[in-house]
C-alpha cells in the first residue's frame, strides 16, 4: 500500500490549533488544552477549511514557516 504524502499543513497546525467544524457548519479552529503561546482563547472561523487555513497562513508567518 503507497504511503500517503505528508500533509502540507501538518506544520502549521500540528501542536498550535485545533480544527472542527461547528454544529452551524462553520470551520472553527482554536488553541489546544494547555496552550501557554500567545492568546491561549483565540479563535480563528471561517465557511470552507482552505479558507480557515488561510487565515491561519496569513495571521502568523512565523507559524507556517514563512518568515
Amino acid at each position: 500500500m503507497p504511503r500517503a504524502a505528508p500533509d502540507p499543513n501538518s506544520d502549521l497546525i500540528a501542536d498550535k490549533w485545533i480544527l472542527s467544524v461547528s454544529k452551524e457548519g462553520e470551520f472553527v479552529a482554536f488553541r489546544p488544552f494547555g496552550w501557554t503561546g500567545p492568546e491561549p482563547h483565540e479563535r480563528v472561523t471561517a465557511e470552507t477549511r482552505d479558507a480557515l487555513l488561510a487565515k491561519l497562513r496569513y495571521r502568523s508567518p512565523r507559524e507556517s514557516g514563512l518568515q
